[in-house]
């Protein structure tokens, strides 16, 4: 259980601690009696890779591709009508004789009401435009913002550098509440910007070619690829992840009581098709302890339901902290509230109540109470949520997945079935959660995973992750 909101909403301190001890969240104690085991169902691992890897060459077109202009009076022909404006005039064009252009020594921006633009659709943002000197950066942005204060929570960018004219353009997909705004933030110089525009395009890829299925596990082979990353690159790719938490305008770079924060300082490595997700010691004299740096990815996907697998290789070391999760993404409503979320996996290694041999795993519902098993292996642990392996996480990769529906979650290692239990995907007032994206993170230390202290001297240390892959039962 990630428990994440302590540290955002002070307010909720009181119920998530009492949520850890209702979960026995840190693992150890005695070896309970697990439920009535019932007969094992065979996994299948005959997936038709045709049918699958086809799959990873078509995106499902859900919308029409409308190509209205998005941004009115794009090319300033009627003033500055329709942009609201902080230090910036019109000046004569001088790539488009006759016309004009806008000089930006502040903001300029353009405001769009929720449903302007289409839920899941794709867009395309072009524009022209140079610096006056060339010190300064100016970042046009797409921000998407939730009520009452309009802090985003998603934001889509690129930045004018230089002072020779360029055409710039970025795209995005829209989330599904798509109240935002569409802005020209200067940083050091003037800036001129001459033309505009955003437009509706086909739907931006989710998913990508897949080599092997090999390792893969699906409950059923009914199910087809929707999202995933391979990392055969040599960099993350940024239009798929963040790097950072979704709260505080998707800046927040740490949870609860951990003892680092979530950096792009080489902490996000590709290479040989496996993304290391990098955590090293930076001091020794942080008054609360946070010495630590590491790395972390947030998808910009969001859905509900599927079967969400990771094949993925654990640091070795007391003190660590990884972990694979769903978290409620804004709802189509603009509502960003928790829980809902549920634990893949969480990795915890301190040493004594929780070792390199165990993997937690658990949903956080709206009553937190524990959910009800279905089913279980005999060698999970239903009063503190782990399940013990006749192996170290740590010695080699493994695949870890879940099938999510709406009433059940199924967690699968290896393509053994460790449990099913219930689970509801909604808010404390019953109503539906926003969708969810994927976290996978290294997080370091705290009061679970740093109880015995931290192991200084394993560090730097590297979270492996081969794929990520999502699927879900087309009609």
């Amino acid at each position: 259980m990630k428990l994440h909101r302590a540290s955002i909403h002070t307010s909720l301190a009181s119920t998530l601690i009492a949520a850890v001890l209702i979960a026995g969240c840190g693992g150890g104690g005695g070896e309970d009696t697990a439920p009535e085991v019932a007969p094992q169902a065979a996994h299948v691992d005959n997936i038709d890779p045709v049918k699958t890897l086809a799959a990873t060459e078509n995106t499902v077109q859900a919308y029409d591709v409308v190509p209205d202009e998005m941004v009115l009076n794009n090319f300033f022909a009627d003033g500055l009508n329709n942009w609201i404006v902080g230090d910036a005039v019109l000046v004569n064009s001088t790539q488009r004789p006759g016309g004009k252009s806008l000089n930006v020594g502040w903001r300029a921006l353009q405001r769009y009401a929720h449903n302007t633009l289409v839920p899941g659709a794709s867009y395309t943002v072009k524009f022209r435009a140079r610096n006056e000197n060339s010190t300064g950066t100016t970042t046009v942005a797409m921000k998407f913002q939730i009520p009452p204060y309009n802090e985003s929570f998603r934001t889509y960018q690129t930045t004018v550098t230089g002072t020779a004219w360029k055409d710039y353009e970025f795209q995005f997909t829209a989330p599904v509440f798509t109240k935002g705004e569409l802005s020209i933030l200067a940083n050091g110089s003037r800036t001129v910007v001459d033309t505009i525009s955003m437009k509706m395009r086909p739907a931006i890829a989710t998913t990508e070619s897949v080599e092997t299925l090999s390792g893969s596990i699906l409950p059923s082979e009914d199910y087809r690829l929707v999202f995933n990353d391979e990392f055969n690159g040599t960099a993350l790719d940024r239009a798929k992840w963040h790097t950072r938490m979704i709260y505080n305008n998707g800046t927040t770079d740490r949870l609860h009581d951990e003892k680092q924060r979530y950096r792009d300082n080489d902490n996000h490595r590709v290479a040989n098709g496996v993304l290391s997700l990098v955590a090293r010691k930076v001091s020794s004299t942080d008054p609360n302890g946070i010495n630590y740096e590491s790395g972390m990815i947030r998808s910009d996907w969001t859905s509900r339901y599927g079967y969400y697998e990771t094949r993925v290789k654990m640091p070795a070391g007391v003190g660590v902290w990884p972990a694979f999760w769903l978290n409620s993404d804004v709802s189509e409503t603009g509502r960003l509230s928790w829980p809902p979320e549920i634990d893949i996996f969480e990795y915890v290694n301190n040493g004594v109540e929780d070792t390199s041999n165990m993997i937690h795993s658990n949903v956080v519902t709206m009553d937190r109470k524990p959910s009800q098993l279905f089913y279980s292996d005999p060698a999970f642990n239903p009063q503190y949520t782990y399940w013990r392996a006749p192996f170290n996480f740590s010695d080699d990769f493994h695949v870890i997945g879940a099938e999510w529906t709406p009433t059940t979650v199924t967690l699968y290692i290896d393509g053994l079935k460790i449990y099913t239990r219930a689970a509801t995907w909604n808010y404390d007032d019953g109503k539906l959660g926003g969708p969810a994206h994927i976290l996978l993170n290294f997080a370091v230390g705290g009061a679970w995973a740093g109880r015995h202290g931290i192991d200084d001297a394993a560090f730097p240390q590297e979270m492996q992750i081969d794929w990520v892959r999502v699927y879900q039962k087309q009609p």
